[in-house]
């Protein structure tokens, strides 16, 4: 009896999934019990305001600067070896700003914690997008963003507690409470920096694309915009950078809002914690939500709902009706965060996901510069109302192009392959 040859079998993707959405999680805490701690280590450093800004800027230099590279590389070699490089950039920043003496030092460190911040989120996103099925593109991108709201809320008490309880005089360790947080944070990194070791034998199916693609000497500029040429790229470029605007004008305008109606900073803070426990809420339904409504109507809906509610904030004089405003704002951004990632995703080959993804988060930056300088001067103008009135026409633009441009059509390319989509 010949025995047939034996067949190896194929890796569940499921597990490298799980073992990224830890090694996300432990991310997003790092990096959010780390920023804030920046600004006290600066301080206690005898930094002045201007050098402060300077010092948390040095976080953003390189992301701005290297984030479509970063992609075009991903897209030849994988993510998941990035994720490795992440992590230990991550790990690297992290010790370097326990122990920093001077405020170049600590820009070093945040430069560096930048770098692996940038590659983390490149290389992540792209397996995300490029390992598992098409058709749960969007539930996983769901709870990436999950996994992120939950480090978001994890990091800022880690750091306040260690803060609060104060520096341990131990031979070897840091002298300050803060260089007790960057060390603390480093320890976890290295957690993460080991899991990520895992996942290329657990990725390696989807992680690169079957045929490696063709040496492009293009320049960065000319794939970036061969990218948005593709159709649909601009209108999900334009609804994510209108949300993740919407997103920040929100946290940094409200408590100016506040003051200047006469609410308290407690509400003002509960208001905020409403809007993003409502965002967690969203991602957990969002699979259920989806299969009722479809993903193009879901998306338009969501946003239009969050355009309603803002456009209503300055004409509410009650409390009660202000929190609810503030939780369907949430649940509905929270929706759309993680589809306008997969609508990316969706919309380019899998030859330029990590480059798409690349030029999405470069959009985003870019728009986080100036938007808020165009809010103060509307802020300025009419008044600090007027800003809420603005984020709802955005939104409700948003809506509109994604309900146009169609979020459900494939990439357009006749001869794509199952391994592009």
């Amino acid at each position: 009896m010949i025995e047939s040859p034996a067949v190896e079998p194929r890796p569940d993707w499921r597990r490298g999934f799980f073992v990224q959405m830890l090694v996300a999680g432990l991310a997003v805490t790092v990096i959010y019990a780390t920023r804030p701690t920046v600004t006290y280590r600066a301080l206690a450093l005898g930094a002045t305001t201007l050098q402060i800004g300077l010092i948390q800027s040095a976080f953003s230099i390189l992301p701005a600067l290297l984030a479509v590279g970063i992609g075009r590389a991903v897209d030849r070699l994988g993510g998941s070896r990035f994720m490795i490089a992440a992590m230990a950039a991550l790990a690297a920043g992290g010790l370097i700003a326990a122990y920093s003496g001077g405020l170049v030092v600590l820009a070093v460190a945040q430069i560096a914690m930048g770098l692996g911040h940038i590659i983390y989120l490149v290389a992540g996103q792209a397996l995300v997008a490029n390992v598992g099925p098409r058709g749960e593109r969007e539930t996983r991108f769901g709870t990436y963003a999950t996994v992120n709201s939950i480090g978001q809320l994890t990091g800022p008490a880690i750091a306040a507690a260690i803060l609060g309880g104060g520096a341990l005089l131990v031979a070897g360790l840091p002298d300050s409470a803060e260089g007790l947080v960057f060390l603390v944070s480093t320890g976890i990194t290295l957690v993460a920096l080991g899991l990520t070791c895992l996942l290329p034998g657990l990725t390696r199916r989807g992680d690169r694309p079957r045929t490696p693609p063709a040496a492009d000497e293009s320049g960065t500029r000319a794939v970036a915009g061969r990218v948005l040429r593709r159709p649909g790229m601009v209108a999900a470029m334009f609804v994510s950078i209108v949300v993740i605007s919407t997103l920040d004008a929100l946290v940094a305008y409200l408590p100016a809002y506040g003051a200047a109606t006469g609410r308290s900073v407690a509400l003002v803070g509960a208001l905020l914690s409403i809007r993003a426990g409502a965002s967690l809420v969203s991602r957990v339904f969002m699979s259920q939500l989806i299969t009722r409504l479809g993903r193009g109507r879901l998306l338009a809906a969501s946003m239009a709902m969050a355009a309603v509610s803002l456009f209503g904030v300055p004409f509410v004089g009650s409390e009660i009706v202000l929190i609810g405003l503030m939780s369907v704002v949430g649940f509905g951004l929270g929706l759309v965060q993680p589809m306008t990632i997969a609508w990316v995703a969706n919309r380019s080959p899998r030859s330029e996901r990590g480059t798409a993804l690349g030029v999405r988060i470069t959009g985003n930056r870019i728009a986080l510069l100036v938007v808020p300088t165009l809010m103060g001067a509307i802020a300025g103008a009419a008044g600090i109302s007027a800003i809420f009135i603005v984020m709802a026409v955005a939104l409700g633009a948003a809506a509109a192009v994604a309900l146009v441009t169609g979020y459900d059509e494939p990439i357009g390319r006749p001869d794509a392959t199952p391994d592009d989509r």
